[in-house]
């Protein structure tokens, strides 16, 4: 009985088998749909901004679809693809069994996924017949590949698939591309131009030459050496095309935020919108306006004799994260300054803007913003030799909060948290944020990540700080409003970023709280900055090293901003910091952003306990601390002990500071009384206030050549009392512990003068020169 079963099941399967082969032979053999091959006419693509004015349109050979001339395969751009996407083309039977080996022999050794192994049958079937990206729907290609090959002779099929593979910026088709990246027909393209092309066919927005020329043209000349390796060149004129220019085509020039238009129609075929006809777009055409000339002029000012010659920015919705404005360089049409370059989806350099989501990640573990660090002369080792960071101002400042480390951007202290936090979690806390770009391991980056070390992108800022905006939930980024396609049908709209958060809404709001803290970072960045603007703004600068890139991000609480300012080539700028470059910028377009809308307060401050605390322990401030001050602090986590820094001693109870030993040469040098050394004591509350600097007499020389960020330290030595103000002509300002700041310097003769806010007395002042 048993063994009947068996054969039975044994015919079963037999017959099952054949009925599967018979099926497959008939699939293959049945001759091809009418109709598959029929092209669609060419349609135009229209992208509007948010207000229904035309941005660009793109028609016929402008860029959307277009059939070879004659459908005759031009032979050097036939002979560019096939080295390109099938080098075996014409000699298997639309699926390549030897390439599928190769490839999956390549990704055994590398451990992941390094080349596919797709033919030009298949991609042409993917084109016609659209598929699942399933191993079932992967089996469907295939099969749909060997029937075209069977049906349509090697120039039918390279005809259909050249004028179908999408090679960005919207094209459809050689043809199109050709007239889009060369203003010419296919027939005319250069071999080096077809390999370019041929280039761009498997990950077109990746490689664009418009944007990301260095990568197009490592693409080229790989596509060239596999033509010479195939015979299709001989070597002196492959010699001669690896070293042709690009030459791109310019007849894009003067179009409507250009950067932005690429941008959006280069990613189409990843969101599944190629068959869309109309994009309604997030654009504001007035801030949009806006931007573009605000760059315009601080480029053409004082910054162009700081050699910064490029800015690019973006600006973001905070409710809907919608794009309102992106301006990708000064000028597109300008090949001096490479403006085609887009400094939007450029990777560089961020410096500290990325220190906010370390120190957010320190205050999730714990930390409050009196916590101390260690601002002392620090030298780590690394995999690759010795390292000492340093600070922007090239001083070091002892013990400093976590609020004023995080304000005045002090390198050593944000070095100390992010070893604290170690690499890893480091990167795995900014990658939760939104900064994909950061795709090295943590070994990579080290901590060095903290200050900026690791590329990212100016859109993934502005994305992460809205993220800030929004209690650290960070969410896609809205370019389009809506997509139709020919028949007026309303598209779905694919994002592949999913919302996540990456801080607890309690600690963004205390980091936000100390990111709008202007009486904190005044010590670094000087009483009048940028980053004070006539509404409540979070916000931070970054400087990449050697002056390469500058960076300022940062929000309201209905806009999210981000500027970057440098150069396209890497040229360093002449000591222009985030403050003086992007930060100029930053300053005028937020204000644009905020036009007519009603400001409303970025954090409730109500949320917090406050408690007095003494700047230089952070712990409750005792009757002996001088400059004590109010600090906010999470439900439950205000410090209970008192300062012990402060310790009254002999007969007239003279105030000594009491410190750590790693801090003795800082206060030292600070002129601090030290009860290790009990040879001076403290000023006591109601002996008078002194200003130490600047002295009266001193002079000053600004250093030439460059035009702003120059200042004059100010430094004031007071105890028992909370604030103090500052007047230099007829402006005044406030200051709080430390007191400590600078001023602009001002070519001329000044005199600085410390008045007491309460009574209008001046209690100190200093004449000074600046030459």
């Amino acid at each position: 009985m048993r063994s009947r079963a068996a054969r039975l099941a044994r015919k079963g399967v037999c017959l099952g088998v054949g009925l599967l082969l018979v099926g497959t032979l008939a699939f293959v053999v049945w001759p091809l749909p009418s109709g598959l091959l029929a092209r669609r006419a060419a349609s135009s693509l229209r992208v509007l901004d948010a207000r229904g004015d035309v941005l660009r349109e793109l028609r016929g050979v402008d860029g959307r679809s277009a059939p070879l001339e004659g459908n005759r395969v031009p032979p050097l751009v036939g002979a560019a693809f096939v080295a390109a996407e099938d080098q075996r083309f014409g000699a298997h039977p639309g699926v390549d069994v030897r390439a599928i080996a190769r490839a999956l022999k390549d990704s055994l050794i590398a451990g992941e996924i390094v080349s596919g192994a797709s033919t030009i049958p298949q991609q042409l079937a993917r084109r016609l017949v659209p598929r699942e990206r399933t191993l079932l729907g992967k089996m469907k290609e295939a099969l749909w590949a060997v029937r075209l090959t069977l049906h349509l002779s090697p120039e039918q099929l390279l005809v259909e698939y050249l004028n179908r593979v999408p090679l960005g910026r919207g094209t459809v088709g050689v043809e199109a591309a050709s007239e889009v990246y060369f203003a010419k027909p296919a027939r005319s393209l250069s071999l080096a131009q077809a390999a370019l092309l041929a280039g761009l066919a498997h990950a077109p927005a990746r490689e664009d030459p418009f944007v990301y020329p260095e990568r197009a043209l490592a693409r080229r000349r790989a596509v060239l050496e596999r033509m010479r390796r195939g015979g299709d060149v001989d070597a002196a004129v492959l010699a001669r095309a690896q070293h042709e220019p690009l030459d791109l085509s310019d007849v894009r020039a003067g179009q409507r935020a250009p950067h932005f238009v690429d941008a959006v129609i280069g990613s189409l075929p990843q969101r599944g919108l190629a068959d869309a006809v109309v994009l309604q777009t997030t654009l504001d055409p007035i801030l949009q306006a806006a931007a573009e000339r605000i760059v315009r002029q601080e480029l053409a000012g004082p910054l162009a004799r700081a050699n910064v010659g490029q800015a690019a920015v973006v600006v973001l919705d905070n409710t809907t994260g919608a794009v309102l404005a992106y301006v990708g360089s000064r000028d597109w049409a300008d090949d001096a300054r490479q403006g085609m370059n887009d400094g939007v989806r450029a990777r560089r350099q961020p410096g500290s803007a990325l220190k906010p989501f370390v120190y957010g990640m320190a205050l999730a573990r714990g930390m409050t913003p009196s916590t101390i660090l260690p601002d002392v002369e620090l030298t780590m080792a690394t995999a690759s030799g010795t390292y000492a960071p340093r600070n922007y101002d090239k001083r070091v400042h002892g013990p400093v909060r976590l609020r004023a480390a995080l304000q005045n951007s002090y390198n050593i202290p944000a070095v100390h948290l992010a070893e604290m936090l170690g690499p890893r979690q480091v990167l795995e806390g900014l990658r939760a944020a939104g900064f994909v770009s950061l795709d090295q391991s943590p070994e990579h980056y080290g901590v060095g990540l903290v200050l900026g070390n690791g590329d990212v992108t100016l859109l993934e800022l502005a994305r992460a700080y809205r993220g800030l905006a929004r209690g650290g939930v960070v969410e896609p980024v809205l370019d389009l409003a809506v997509a139709y396609d020919g028949a007026g049908h309303a598209l779905p709209i694919a994002s592949s970023f999913a919302p996540r958060r990456f801080l607890p809404s309690a600690i963004t709001a205390l980091l936000t709280d100390i990111l709008a803290d202007a009486d904190a970072r005044s010590p670094a960045f000087g009483l009048d900055n940028a980053l004070d603007l006539p509404f409540p703004t979070a916000a931070k600068t970054g400087t990449s090293r050697a002056y390469v890139d500058n960076w300022t991000a940062g929000f309201s609480s209905e806009r999210t901003v981000a500027v970057w300012a440098g150069n396209f080539d890497g040229t360093p700028m002449r000591h222009i910091a985030g403050i003086t470059g992007a930060g100029t910028i930053f300053r005028r377009v937020l204000i644009e952003a905020m036009a007519d809308l009603h400001a409303r307060a970025l954090v409730d401050t109500t949320r917090f306990d406050t408690a007095r605390i003494c700047p230089l322990s952070g712990s409750r401030a005792s009757p002996s601390c001088p400059g004590a001050l109010e600090e906010h602090f999470l439900p439950g986590t205000v410090p209970i002990e008192q300062c012990a820094s402060h310790v009254r001693r002999g007969p007239a109870r003279a105030v000594f500071v009491d410190l750590e030993p790693r801090y003795t040469p800082w206060a030292r040098a600070e002129g601090m009384p030290l009860a290790v050394d009990n040879n001076a004591h403290l000023p006591r509350a109601g002996e008078r206030t002194r200003l130490l600097s600047p002295a009266d007499g001193d002079e000053f020389v600004r250093e030439p050549g460059i035009p702003s960020g120059q200042g004059v330290p100010v430094k004031i030595a007071a105890v028992g009392v909370e604030r103090l103000e500052v007047q230099i002509g007829r402006e005044r300002h406030t200051l709080r512990a430390p007191f400590s700041t600078w001023i602009d310097a001002v070519p001329g003769a000044h005199t600085l003068k410390v008045v007491d806010p309460a009574t209008g007395a001046v209690l100190d002042q200093a004449r000074f020169r600046v030459h």
